[in-house]
């Protein structure tokens, strides 16, 4: 055990100790006897060679550690060499967006309201068609804006990406020559047209004259593809300011109630509507029994003879009001006369103020509509809206209606 009491030896001392410790080993008694005995029982048989043996032989190749501290370093900046020192980093050079070009290519109002221009798109309108209440326009200028963007969502976390459709890609990018794809097109307005002749056909005049409106507000915003087109669109564009005057006659004539002289006058009018051959047949046969109610013979035998004349009256659907027609025709003949004095005379051609309803006659002074046509004889209504498109001022002289871009 350690002694705190034990003096420290001193280090002089080492030599005689280690010669003390050597005489120890050197007199230390061999092991007998049972120690002897185990230490003969663990000896083990190493086999005949009885060494370490080489466990590094199988490794395989590991390289030549001198040949690999002899290669090359890697220059890693060789790739640099051609790059001049002042050399820098331009960026490309940046293009027009598509909505800019869209505006610069093209003098249609759709295509400026595609490109969310709605200003420039209603001076454009102003211009043309001498268009001042925009707010009939509201619903169609909307749709037209949102059909020539597409929405394409991104990854989680990224906003959506706008994308422009084109009209003129079929080829390729056009680039700068871009033209915006519209939504409306020549279809629906047929569609919308064909709506108004069915509710006209059964005596929905209400929801015909809505129909023929709403082709009307879409037309400014149509773009044709050809002058064939055009024309159709033009005469589609009558063909709504007819039936919407010949409707809204339909219901002065309910107005007008009992008074013989209006409702027979107003009866003649609406048969001068540019109508459809089987609307036109049910306008003269309402006129004529209307005259023929109110004794007014003179017109009632010229409504009977351009009933007969028609020729829808030959089938065999119509034999019944054939033979009534037949019959008014000889009474009316007979008779020779009106009850009241009519301002009506179907032999001199004649046009109907869109405001008054009364003839104007061929030659006669009047304001027009600048979009649609309809004439006023009223002087007063020159700069008003035009009753019968409800979007167009009167008698503001215009280039008319732009078809193409």
């Amino acid at each position: 055990a350690y002694n705190q009491d034990t003096p420290t030896t001193d280090m002089g001392a080492d030599d005689t100790a280690a010669d003390t410790w050597d005489d120890d080993f050197a007199e230390a008694p061999k092991s007998s006897g049972l120690a002897a005995a185990a230490v003969e029982d663990d000896d083990y048989d190493f086999g005949d060679d009885g060494d370490w043996g080489d466990d590094l032989d199988d490794l395989g190749d590991l390289g030549e550690p001198e040949a690999a501290a002899k290669a090359a370093p890697v220059d890693e900046m060789a790739d640099l060499i051609g790059v001049a020192d002042d050399a820098t980093f331009s960026m490309p050079t940046a293009g027009k967006p598509a909505a800019g070009c869209w505006v610069a290519n093209s003098s249609h109002a759709a295509d400026h309201i595609a490109a969310g221009g709605a200003s420039s798109a209603m001076q454009l309108l102003n211009r043309q068609i001498a268009a001042s209440d925009f707010s009939v326009l509201k619903s169609t200028m909307i749709s037209t804006y949102l059909g020539a963007m597409l929405s394409v969502p991104g990854i989680p976390g990224s906003p959506s990406m706008s994308m422009p459709l084109m009209r003129n890609d079929a080829g390729g990018h056009p680039g700068k020559e871009s033209l915006p794809r519209t939504s409306l097109k020549m279809a629906s307005l047929v569609a919308g047209i064909r709506n108004g002749y069915r509710s006209f056909q059964g005596g929905k005049f209400n929801d015909s004259k809505n129909c023929f409106i709403d082709v009307m507000m879409k037309i400014p915003l149509v773009i044709t593809d050809n002058k064939r087109e055009g024309a159709e669109m033009k005469e589609m564009l009558e063909i709504c300011r007819e039936y919407i005057t010949a409707i809204r006659i339909k219901g002065a004539m309910a107005e007008a109630g009992p008074n013989p002289v209006r409702s027979t006058e107003l009866s003649a009018y609406f048969t001068h509507c540019n109508l459809q051959p089987v609307h036109l047949l049910l306008a003269l046969r309402s006129a004529m029994g209307t005259a023929y109610k109110h004794k007014n013979f003179i017109v009632a035998a010229g409504f009977a003879r351009r009933l007969l004349e028609l020729p829808d009256m030959s089938s065999e659907r119509n034999a019944d009001l054939r033979v009534k027609a037949t019959k008014v025709l000889q009474k009316s003949e007979q008779m020779g006369k009106n009850e009241h004095q009519l301002n009506y005379d179907e032999s001199v051609g004649f046009s109907i103020d869109c405001k008054e309803f009364k003839p104007i006659p061929t030659g006669s002074p009047c304001v027009k509509c600048s979009y649609c046509g309809s004439q006023y004889s009223d002087a007063t209504m020159k700069g008003k809206v035009c009753l019968t498109c409800t979007l167009a001022a009167v008698g503001v002289q215009t280039i008319g209606l732009v078809t193409g871009s």
